[in-house]
């Protein structure tokens, strides 16, 4: 590539540095980078990718962010591509890397930061090949402005804790409801879809009776625990009253949230919950619980707020009728281990 070339990109580098750093979220960056990989290499949409760096064995890889206008859109095959490479052991050993060649194209996987439990991906597919050097200079720019964004995220958190639940650590239900009244207003703007998940803890009430008050309220911040190790920091999870609980995931379909559910399903099955004699017990005791989950996606279940969370609670009770410790979405039931 001539001096010229690299010069101009190195300018147009800059002035995309310039216009991010006038935005007040991360996405609003994944938008202002998705024109110019456009407009610069003839690339296609970006796609962004979420993994846990926690538990390499299962490291779920889901797709968190695309524009609403796309082009040259990835196939499954493609995504399969990008996806299974972030997912696999050797990862892209780098901040970004040439992943193949295809059909005179370039597959191109970039790190774009990272949080407490997950890393951040792009994928995209160029026709022209990016000089090192550029993929080098943005790719530390966007980690660096994730790292920015996050402690702008903390900082909100300490702001609303009149939103959080004091038994749980997790929002209440009033944040709930504000927060289903903004993704609604999202999808409204951009056609981002969301999902809704509601869970309830299988026969608490006779834990709670049977043990006391102190031992259930124990449990029930364990369980948000576990929620808070298996969802991703961009869902948001409350504890809507009782045993209930719910979360609402961004940027997902019926597909993706019904695996979110088969995760958490999973997740609680398997923990053993030990509760101290500090409690109320007579010795230490461990306790094992199941959850049933119900998953409603917008707009896809629903039109309406209301709509929206009576469709995810039918689906959770419909759950519990089925016999507990399962997952239910329209039209299908899933077991835990599936």
């Amino acid at each position: 590539m001539s001096e010229e070339n690299l010069s101009k990109y190195y300018k147009n580098l800059l002035d995309f540095i310039f216009e991010c750093d006038q935005l007040d979220s991360i996405k609003q960056v994944y938008e202002l980078l998705n024109s110019f990989w456009i407009d610069e290499f003839n690339s296609s949409s970006l796609n962004v990718f979420s993994v846990f760096k926690k538990n390499p064995n299962e490291r779920s890889c889901r797709q968190i962010w695309r524009p609403k206008k796309l082009v040259d859109a990835l196939t499954e095959s493609e995504l399969r591509l990008f996806k299974e490479t972030i997912r696999s052991e050797e990862g892209i050993q780098g901040t970004w890397k040439n992943i193949s060649k295809v059909s005179e194209k370039n597959f191109y996987i970039i790190s774009c930061g990272e949080s407490y439990e997950q890393e951040f991906f792009a994928g995209f597919k160029s026709k022209d090949e990016i000089p090192d050097k550029v993929l080098d200079y943005l790719v530390t720019y966007l980690i660096n402005s994730s790292n920015k964004f996050k402690k702008f995220s903390e900082a909100d958190k300490l702001k609303s804790l009149v939103h959080v639940d004091d038994v749980t650590g997790l929002y209440n239900q009033r944040k709930f409801l504000k927060d289903i009244d903004d993704s609604i207003d999202k999808y409204n703007e951009t056609g981002e879809v969301f999902s809704v998940i509601f869970i309830d803890i299988d026969h608490f009430k006779s834990v709670n009776d049977g043990h006391g008050h102190l031992v259930g309220t124990q449990l029930l911040s364990d369980i948000a625990g576990v929620l808070n190790k298996v969802v991703r920091e961009s869902d948001l999870s409350y504890r809507y009253g009782g045993d209930e609980f719910v979360i609402i995931v961004p940027t997902c379909d019926a597909k993706n949230a019904k695996e979110v559910g088969i995760r958490i399903l999973n997740g609680i099955s398997k923990e053993e919950f030990y509760v101290t004699e500090e409690k109320g017990m007579n010795g230490a005791h461990t306790f094992k619980l199941s959850v049933s989950v119900g998953v409603a996606t917008y707009p896809e279940d629903a039109k309406t707020r209301v709509e929206i969370i009576s469709f995810a609670d039918k689906m959770m009770y419909k759950a519990k009728q089925s016999g507990r410790g399962k997952v239910c979405c329209a039209g299908e039931m899933f077991t835990e281990e599936e």
